[in-house]
């Protein structure tokens, strides 16, 4: 007996994404990573989980074969779905990516965007809705909300009761709080009123809200369906970071730190370093030799907390500057120090108006040689910052760090990956075991991390 419930689901996986440059141009928007774990796979989800579907068409176009490994890592998940990816319409629209399918569905599907995320979703709703009503062509997820400009931005409902009467693609004027999602229930039906249905003047492509416009005003049974779930349509960047800090944010006090100080069980100030952090952080690991990459990468294998916090052993960086850190790292990959602000350097430590001065000189390099992952830095080597443990896992198989200014190294090797790195104004003190390097000295460490630089930008000519 067939179930009366949809079992295909469609998520849209072929747009460029082009309003989140730079990192769309390299990386597909459906493989943006919440959590660790991808927009794509959190659709997926929602779809086999709280749907029930069985079949899942991801319709795939640019940077397709990113999409095509990410559905293969769900494959390999404990996610137990059948999942094909099908080829998009090339730049003819939304709406026709998904009429391009009709010779493949003939029964009742869920759609879903692929560059959406639903945090707590609510997708049962629309078993709910079909309990309730028997007879429908179509119904449209919406969520409640007071931000009137994200109405604007996408599309809102006019009903009667639970009857769709219009949608308003991008309204100037809004009638209500309703903003209109890309979840979708549709009867076949849809591939007809799609042939019907004329191009957008503006984008020259068949919108899918005129499509479903038409069929609500034709037919009279296109229904709104309310989800409660917290609601992110991933257009920008800063959209991204938004539903990044909104996730992690709400959980925040449940994630543990860990302290790691490379160089620390020789550094005589070692036990002051201790008693500073020890009740901001979980755990603590003390590592031998110098301040090394090799200890970097020790203390990425050895932390076991959800964040990763780095900080030399000789006292130079205090605990006070601890929550300005971890309150960016909500919407970032990593949170690095910068010593250069004059008003938090004590007195007498090794950083003089001369190396300020170079080092905002090589980080503003750095800033022109990764103009296109959009770097703002002002200083470079500050050993105070902190990762989240999964971003650790990323990079442990991929970096090396060799040189004897591994931190320059670890800055770049996190924005070349398109990651973010923040960096935020850190109090800087004298130490014990501070020395005030020599002019001849500190040309050389310039030249050293200059050369770093650059054969890190060229080193697949060098």
């Amino acid at each position: 007996m067939m179930s009366k419930y949809p079992k295909i689901g469609v998520i849209a996986a072929a747009g460029k994404g082009t309003r989140a440059y730079p990192r769309s141009t390299q990386i597909h928007k459906t493989v943006f990573e919440i959590q660790g774990k991808t927009l794509l796979h959190y659709n997926a989800e929602i779809l086999a989980h709280q749907l029930g579907v069985e079949k899942i068409y991801v319709i795939a176009g640019h940077l397709e074969d990113q999409v095509r490994v990410a559905v293969k890592d769900i494959s390999g998940s404990d996610l137990k779905v059948d999942m094909e990816v099908v080829h998009w319409t090339r730049g003819r629209g939304l709406a026709a990516d998904i009429a391009s399918l009709s010779g493949k569905i003939s029964q009742p599907f869920y759609v879903i965007l692929g560059d959406e995320f639903y945090d707590k979703p609510d997708h049962t709703a629309f078993l709910r809705f079909i309990d309730s009503h028997g007879d429908f062509e179509a119904a449209i997820g919406y969520v409640h909300t007071p931000h009137a400009s994200k109405i604007q931005k996408n599309y809102s409902l006019l009903l009667t009761d639970d009857q769709v009467q219009r949608l308003v693609e991008k309204p100037t004027d809004l009638s209500n709080d309703m903003l209109g999602v890309g979840s979708y229930l549709l009867n076949p039906s849809y591939f007809d009123y799609f042939e019907k249905t004329p191009r957008s003047r503006g984008s020259g492509v068949v919108e899918i809200t005129y499509v479903l416009d038409a069929m609500a005003q034709e037919t009279g049974k296109v229904f709104a369906v309310p989800l409660k779930s917290g609601y992110f349509n991933i257009n920008t960047m800063q959209d991204y970071h938004q539903a990044v800090y909104e996730v992690r944010n709400e959980r925040f006090d449940q994630f543990s730190i860990s302290l790691v100080i490379p160089g620390g069980r020789k550094g005589t100030s070692t036990a002051d370093v201790v008693a500073d952090f020890k009740d901001k952080v979980d755990e603590i690991v003390v590592l031998d030799g110098d301040f090394t990459g090799e200890q970097i990468l020790n203390g990425f294998d050895q932390a076991t907390g959800d964040l990763v916090l780095f900080v030399s052993h000789d006292g130079a960086y205090r605990s006070k500057d601890l929550p300005k850190l971890l309150e960016y790292m909500k919407d970032s990959d990593m949170v690095i120090g910068t010593r250069v602000t004059r008003q938090m350097i004590e007195q007498g430590t090794n950083m003089s108006l001369f190396v300020r001065l170079l080092n905002l000189f090589l980080a503003k390099s750095i800033d022109l040689l990764w103009w296109d992952r959009q770097p703002c830095f002002t200083d470079v080597d500050c050993r105070y910052f902190c990762f989240w443990k999964e971003t650790c896992a990323r990079l442990r198989p991929e970096v090396s760090l060799r040189s004897a200014f591994p931190v320059v190294e670890l800055m770049i090797e996190v924005i070349r990956r398109h990651m973010r790195c923040v960096e935020i104004p850190v109090s800087y003190y004298k130490t014990a075991e501070t020395k005030l390097g020599s002019f001849w000295r500190t040309c050389n460490n310039v030249l050293q991390i200059g050369w770093i630089i650059l054969k890190m930008k060229f080193e697949s000519l060098l």
